[in-house]
C-alpha cells in the first residue's frame, strides 16, 4: 500500500466520520464544527488530486467564511442560550463604541472617494478595460486584478452591506423579556 492509498482511506475515515458527526450530534455547535472538518478534508482530497486552487478556495471560502458566518448565526440563534442579561450597561459603552466606528467609517469612506478609490480603468468601458480583460482572456490574474484594483470600492460596498445583513437578523431574532416588552 503506497502513502497515497493511506492517505486517501485516513481522508476517506475522517470524511465519513465526519459527515456521520454533522446528522447524529445534538448540539448545532457540535454540528456546524463537524462541518468544518468534513469541508477540511475535502479539500485536502483536492489537494491530493493536484487541484491547488479548488482546495485553496474550499478552505478560504466554505470552511473559513461561510461556515464561520453559519457557525455566528447558530450560537446568536441558539434556543439554549440565556439572554436575561442586564442590558443598560452593556448597551450604554455598546452605542458608544458604534457611534465611534460608524464616523471612523464614514471618514474612510469619504476620504477614498475624495482620492478616487474607484479606478479610471474599472470606469472604462473599452477594450483594454479590466473588465473587457477578464471574459477575453479568462486567467486568474486578470480576475484579481479587476476585483481587488478595479472594483475594490464595489466589494468593499458589498461586504459593507452584508455585515449589516448580518446585524438585522440579530436584532430581527433578539429574544426580549417581559420588562422589554412594556
Amino acid at each position: 500500500m503506497t502513502a497515497q492509498q493511506l492517505a486517501f482511506f485516513v481522508l476517506a475515515f475522517v470524511a465519513v466520520a465526519s459527515a456521520l458527526g454533522v446528522i447524529l450530534f445534538r448540539n448545532a455547535v457540535y454540528s456546524m464544527l463537524s462541518l468544518i472538518v468534513n469541508l477540511l478534508s475535502l479539500a485536502l482530497f483536492f489537494l491530493s488530486l493536484q487541484a491547488i486552487f479548488v482546495a485553496t478556495i474550499q478552505v478560504l471560502i466554505y470552511a473559513g467564511a461561510v461556515m464561520v458566518l453559519f457557525l455566528f448565526v447558530v450560537t446568536m440563534l441558539a434556543p439554549e442560550a440565556d439572554t436575561n442579561v442586564s442590558g443598560s450597561d452593556r448597551l450604554r459603552w455598546q452605542w458608544v463604541a458604534t457611534a465611534g466606528l460608524a464616523v471612523i467609517l464614514a471618514g474612510g469612506l469619504i476620504l477614498a472617494v475624495a482620492n478616487g478609490a474607484v479606478a479610471q480603468d474599472a470606469k472604462a468601458a473599452g477594450p483594454n478595460s479590466l473588465a473587457a480583460q477578464v471574459t477575453k482572456v479568462g486567467n486568474v490574474q486578470a480576475f484579481g486584478l479587476a476585483l481587488f484594483h478595479g472594483f475594490s470600492f464595489p466589494f468593499e460596498v458589498t461586504s459593507v452591506l452584508l455585515v449589516i445583513a448580518v446585524m438585522g437578523a440579530v436584532v430581527l431574532s433578539r429574544r426580549f423579556s417581559g420588562r422589554e416588552r412594556e
